[in-house]
C-alpha cells in the first residue's frame, strides 16, 4: 500500500495542473484539491477475512456501480473506477471473493483513503498560497509602474512595460527581434487576435497560441519555452477584451477609396446606359487598389504569368443579338467584395494583367463597374482594446512562481486633443486583469487563490466650460465593480477612480489623465491612468463633440485581496 508521502507527491502533480490556469488560480475552480487518482493496491489485495475490509459485504444480488473516474465507499473500502475508461461493477461473491467487470478497479482501505485525500488538498491549498504571493508580488511591482508611468510608453525603462513586459525591446517605426505585436481582425464570422514575437517560428516553440474563448471579445493566449537543464519552464499568458465589430455592408460608390469615375473618353463602359448620360459608374484599377481584383480569368495555371487581352471592338460592331455597341471585353469579377465587370477602356488598344502566386499585382486599362445595388463590406476602423500579460516560471517541483504582470489598454483611433470639448460625459464598458483572493482563518492564517478577473467599468468624464467650476474642468471619476473571479470566490470588491483636482489633467493636449483608485482600505489607495480616443472634431454645426471611448490601466488593494487591470469604455447617449 502506498504511504502519505507517495500521496502529498500525487497531490502536488495535481497542483501544478491547477496553477498552469491563465491567472494562476487555474481551472481547477477553488484551487484546492477535488479528488485525486491515486495508485493503489490492485483488486485482488482486498481481502474478506476476520479484519472485516468490507461490510456489509456486497453481494451477486447487491453489486457495487461506479462511473469512469469516481469512487464509492462500501464499509471499510473504498473502490475506484479508472478514469478514461469504462463504468466498473464490483461484486463479491457469497466465499468472500471479490471480482470486478469493465474498467480498471483499485482500492483501499477507507480511512487510508480519506487521510490521503485529506494530505492531498493541504498541499494543494499551501501551493496554491505560496504561488498567489507571488503574484501579489509582482501585482503590486506593475502597481508602482502605473503610478508613476505615462501612457503609452513600452519597453525596459519605460515607467509602464505594457504587452512583452520590462524584458520587451524598446521600437517605435520597425519590429526588431523580441518584440511583441498584438494585431485585431474581424470578419464576418468572428474575431481573430493574434500575438506574435518579432524572431520566433514554429519551431522554437516559442509561439503564443489562442487557447481558449472566453466569450465577449476576450481570448486567451499563451506561449510556453522549452524547459531549460534544471527543469524550469516559462510560460506567457496574454488575455485581450476588445469591442471590434464585424464588417458593415456599404454601398459601393460610399466605401472610401471606391471613387467613381468617367471613362478616358468621356463615355461610360456600362453598355446598359444606352444614352450614354451616365459618366460616372466605373472605378479606375490602378497600382493602388489592384490587391482589391478578383476575377476568374484574372488567373494562370502556373500561378505566374501576364495576360494580354483585345482592345475596344471598333464602333460600329455589334454583338450576335443586334444590341448597342460593346465597348470593350469584359470580365465578371469581384472588387473588395462587390460584384460587377472588369472592362477594357476605349482609350487601351490592349490590356493586360499581370498575376504572380494566382495574386493580380498589376492591371492595364481596366475599370470596375459594379452591379446595381453592390456593396462593399467596411471593416470596423475605431475598436478598443484592453487586457494584461502575465510570465511565470514552473520548476521541476512543479510549482510555479509568478514574475511578473503588466497590463495594458489602448485604442485604433488617435488619442483625443480635449482642449475645446466641453461639458460632462458619460463612459461605459468592461475590465479585466489578474487577482488574488485571501480567506482568512481563526488565529490571523491565510488561504489565497489567485486567477483572472472581469469587472464593469463606469466612468464620468468633466471637460471644460463656463458652467464647471475651474477645479472641477478636465476630471475624470468613475467605479470598476461587480468583479467575477475566476476561482468563483465572493466578494464585494469596488474600485472607487478619483482625480487630484490639484495634479496636471491634461498631458499637453491629449487626453490622458491620472488618479487615485481606492479598494476601501485606509492608506493603501492604488492608482489609474486613463486616456481619451476619438476625433473631436467640430461638426457642421460648430459643435465639439466628446470623445468616442476611454481606455485605461489600474491597480487596488482590498482588504482580502488585491488586483491589476485595464479597462475599456465607451461614450454613452
Amino acid at each position: 500500500m502506498r504511504t502519505t508521502k507517495h500521496w502529498a507527491m500525487a497531490a502536488m502533480a495535481a497542483a501544478a495542473l491547477a496553477l498552469a490556469g491563465c491567472g494562476g488560480g487555474g481551472s481547477s475552480s477553488s484551487g484546492r484539491m477535488q479528488a485525486p487518482t491515486p495508485e493503489l493496491v490492485s483488486l485482488a489485495s482486498v481481502t474478506m477475512d476476520g479484519e472485516g475490509y468490507m461490510a456489509p459485504a456486497a453481494t451477486g444480488d447487491d453489486p457495487i456501480k461506479i462511473a469512469a473516474g469516481a469512487s464509492r465507499t462500501r464499509g471499510s473500502v473504498t473502490f475506484m473506477c479508472a478514469a478514461g475508461g469504462e463504468d466498473c461493477t464490483v461484486m463479491v461473491a457469497d466465499n468472500g471473493t471479490v471480482s470486478s467487470t469493465g474498467g480498471m478497479v483499485t482500492a483501499m482501505n477507507s480511512s487510508t483513503y480519506q487521510t490521503a485525500l485529506n494530505t492531498a488538498a493541504a498541499a494543494m491549498v499551501a501551493a496554491t498560497t505560496k504561488a498567489a504571493g507571488t503574484k501579489e508580488t509582482a501585482i503590486a511591482t506593475e502597481a508602482v509602474q502605473t503610478a508613476g508611468g505615462t501612457a503609452g510608453t513600452d519597453g525596459a525603462g519605460g515607467a509602464d512595460a505594457g504587452l512583452g513586459g520590462s524584458s520587451a525591446p524598446v521600437t517605435s517605426d520597425s519590429q526588431v527581434a523580441g518584440e511583441y505585436n498584438l494585431a485585431i481582425k474581424r470578419d464576418r464570422m468572428a474575431t481573430t487576435v493574434t500575438i506574435t514575437v518579432e524572431g520566433t517560428t514554429a519551431a522554437d516553440n516559442e509561439e503564443f497560441m489562442q487557447t481558449m474563448d472566453l466569450g465577449g471579445g476576450s481570448t486567451m493566449h499563451t506561449r510556453r519555452m522549452e524547459e531549460d537543464d534544471d527543469g524550469n519552464r516559462v510560460e506567457e499568458v496574454v488575455i485581450v477584451s476588445t469591442d471590434i465589430e464585424a464588417p458593415k455592408a456599404t454601398a459601393f460608390a460610399m466605401v472610401e477609396g471606391q471613387s467613381l469615375n468617367a471613362r478616358a473618353d468621356g463615355t461610360t463602359p456600362d453598355d446598359t446606359d444606352t444614352d450614354d448620360t451616365n459618366n460616372s459608374d466605373a472605378l479606375t484599377i490602378a497600382d493602388g487598389n489592384v490587391g482589391m481584383v478578383m476575377a476568374s480569368r484574372f488567373s494562370a495555371s502556373s500561378g505566374d504569368g501576364s495576360l494580354t487581352f483585345n482592345g475596344p471592338k471598333a464602333d460600329g460592331d455589334t454583338d450576335t443579338e443586334g444590341q448597342q455597341p460593346v465597348p470593350g471585353d469584359r470580365v465578371d469579377g469581384m472588387f473588395n467584395g462587390a460584384e460587377g465587370q472588369y472592362v477594357c477602356t476605349a482609350s487601351e488598344s490592349t490590356c493586360s494583367v499581370t498575376i504572380a502566386d494566382n495574386k493580380v499585382t498589376a492591371a492595364t486599362g481596366w475599370v470596375f463597374v459594379p452591379a446595381a445595388d453592390a456593396t462593399s463590406d467596411v471593416a470596423d476602423a475605431d475598436y478598443l482594446h484592453y487586457g494584461f500579460w502575465l510570465q511565470k516560471t514552473k520548476d521541476s517541483d512543479d510549482a510555479y512562481t509568478y514574475n511578473e504582470v503588466e497590463t495594458f489598454a489602448g485604442s485604433s483611433v488617435d488619442p483625443s486633443n480635449v482642449t475645446d470639448v466641453l461639458g460632462t460625459a458619460i463612459y461605459e464598458g468592461g475590465a479585466t486583469g489578474v487577482y488574488v483572493h485571501k480567506v482568512f482563518a481563526p488565529g490571523g492564517t491565510s488561504e489565497a487563490t489567485s486567477g483572472y478577473f472581469t469587472a464593469d467599468a463606469s466612468l464620468e468624464a468633466t471637460f471644460g466650460g463656463n458652467r464647471i467650476a475651474t477645479d472641477d474642468r478636465h476630471t475624470l471619476t468613475g467605479t470598476i465593480d461587480n468583479f467575477v473571479l475566476e476561482n468563483g470566490e465572493a466578494n464585494d470588491w469596488m474600485v472607487k477612480l478619483s482625480q487630484d483636482t490639484t495634479s496636471t489633467a491634461l498631458d499637453g493636449t491629449a487626453a490622458h489623465h491620472t488618479g487615485t483608485a481606492s479598494g476601501g482600505v485606509p492608506g493603501q489607495d492604488g492608482s489609474f491612468t486613463a486616456t481619451f480616443h476619438g476625433s473631436v472634431a467640430p461638426g457642421t454645426d460648430g459643435v465639439v463633440p466628446h470623445p468616442g471611448s476611454v481606455v485605461g490601466e489600474f491597480n487596488s488593494v482590498f482588504r482580502n485581496g488585491s488586483v491589476a487591470g485595464a479597462f475599456g469604455a465607451r461614450l454613452q447617449p
